[in-house]
């Protein structure tokens, strides 16, 4: 049986020509018109070879990546098509319409080289998208929401929404904070890019950031630049978020004749960030104008009427001193007329008080005469009572004593022994029985005539029991 042929061993230079040839073959080397974004590109245009990173994303992530070459005499070429337009085509996150052809290289791999960028096909592409945004706003009624905010009289607090160090941030700050009517102003800045692919995502999120703030009114501004420098305020989602803040925006984004389209669903759009400045300015003036206005016909008003107050107190004032006169000397009569008559009236009350006081007098001379002797006497009562009941007691007391003492007489052991009883002692101290007595033991025996000494020779119990009483 024949045995299978080995497959066949390429070498690496083998298939990269092959590669290339066949790339060849199905481009024709003919040139093609791209669209890509910018991701990086170095420095030296129509001075060098300049390489570019292109990139094409999709829902925040890349479909494809390519490496771009401009030659040195390409572009110089470029330059001279782009013009003023150069600095920001060719930028980091810019989109760009180019022609380029397809090469691949056994060394450097796949390449666009880059032969001129299409202009005109980039700005036609981008007012396509401008109208189909007006378009989509057009249904959703976006054109008039935030228009129909209304403006407080008096936007002090003011959200600012751009690039920090840009002419137009910095025009807005000096026309509003170094006017010459010095108004009281509060801004503060929420920073964003205004250019390039990442632009309309970092303004919504500095537009959202504002609008928490609660501030009177948030100011977009952006210090001018072509229509490509502005495509990104035509954004969708970037004008669908500006008319449906719940502030009014005002818009200065430096556009030159057309408008962008965020301007079309702001509150309200000046051509350029100073004219924003005196569009604020301007309603401050307006307000403190109204204000000094108002000022001027209060003080009037009040000038007048004090006028008339003080005609009309001038006036009450002389009806008071005149009616007060009558009014004093008619009191003054009246209490002439009443002194006579509490003096007629005093004279003859005090007579018959007199009276009543003298007859008072005497009774309670009388009176008091008697009472004094009434106590006297009890006095005298109460002072024997104590000597009488002392002497009771006294005298009960010792009667108490004495029949005490005769008691004690007669229970005295001399007189126990005279009546014929006997004082039995051991040791000296009178035993009242035989408890705790035993045989050798000395007693004494005490009676009327005299003193026994014995000796215990035997102790016999007593048997004797007393007979219950029938």
């Amino acid at each position: 049986m024949q045995q299978p042929a080995p497959p066949k061993v390429y070498s690496l230079s083998q298939v990269a020509v092959s590669i290339r040839q066949a790339l060849e073959r199905a481009t024709g080397n003919r040139s093609w018109l791209i669209r890509a974004e910018i991701l990086k590109i170095s420095a030296g245009l129509g001075q060098k070879t300049v390489y570019v990173d292109l990139v094409e994303e999709s829902g925040g992530s890349q479909r494809a990546k390519m490496r771009g070459v401009i030659w040195p005499s390409n572009g110089a070429r470029i330059l001279e098509t782009l013009g003023d337009e150069a600095s920001t085509v060719l930028a980091p996150g810019s989109e760009m319409v180019f022609t380029a052809r397809i090469e691949f290289h056994e060394r450097y791999g796949l390449s666009l080289f880059i032969e001129n960028v299409d202009l005109r096909h980039m700005l036609g592409e981008m007012e396509r998208r401008k109208q189909a945004t007006i378009a989509r706003l057009k249904e959703l009624g976006a054109f008039e929401l935030n228009k129909r905010l209304p403006i407080p009289a008096a936007p002090q607090r003011i959200a600012l929404v751009g690039s920090p160090g840009t002419s137009g941030f910095r025009d807005f700050i000096a026309k509003t904070l170094r006017h010459p009517s010095m108004r009281r102003l509060h801004i503060e800045a929420f920073a964003s890019t205004v250019q390039g692919t990442a632009a309309p995502k970092a303004l919504i999120d500095a537009l959202q950031a504002a609008e928490a703030g609660a501030p009177d009114l948030i100011v977009l501004v952006r210090g001018g630049g072509s229509k490509l420098d502005l495509d990104c305020f035509n954004d969708f989602e970037l004008c669908r978020k500006i008319s449906l803040l719940g502030i009014p925006v005002w818009t200065g984004i430096g556009h030159e004749s057309d408008l962008v389209v965020a301007d079309l669903v702001a509150h309200s759009y000046w051509k350029t960030p100073t004219d924003v400045g005196d569009a604020v300015i301007r309603v401050l003036d307006h307000v403190t104008n109204e204000v000094h206005n108002l000022a001027a016909i209060l003080e009037r008003t009040v000038h007048r009427w004090l006028e008339d107050q003080q005609r009309e107190l001038d006036q009450f004032g002389n009806e008071i001193q005149w009616s007060s006169q009558a009014i004093v000397r008619s009191h003054s009569n009246a209490m002439r007329t009443m002194e006579m008559q509490l003096n007629w009236h005093a004279d003859r009350w005090l007579q018959s008080k007199n009276h009543v006081v003298e007859s008072l007098a005497h009774q309670f001379d009388r009176q008091s005469r008697q009472v004094i002797l009434q106590r006297r006497s009890e006095l005298n009562n109460w002072m024997k009572a104590p000597f009488r009941s002392a002497q009771q007691q006294l005298l009960l007391q010792s009667e108490r004593l004495q029949s005490m003492e005769r008691s004690m007489a007669s229970l005295h052991p001399e007189q126990t022994v005279k009546r014929g009883f006997a004082i039995l002692s051991h040791q000296g101290q009178i035993i009242p029985d035989l408890i705790g007595l035993g045989p050798g033991d000395e007693l004494e025996i005490q009676t009327r005539t005299g003193v026994a000494r014995v000796t215990v020779q035997s102790i016999a119990p007593n048997d004797s029991k007393q007979k219950p009483e029938n």
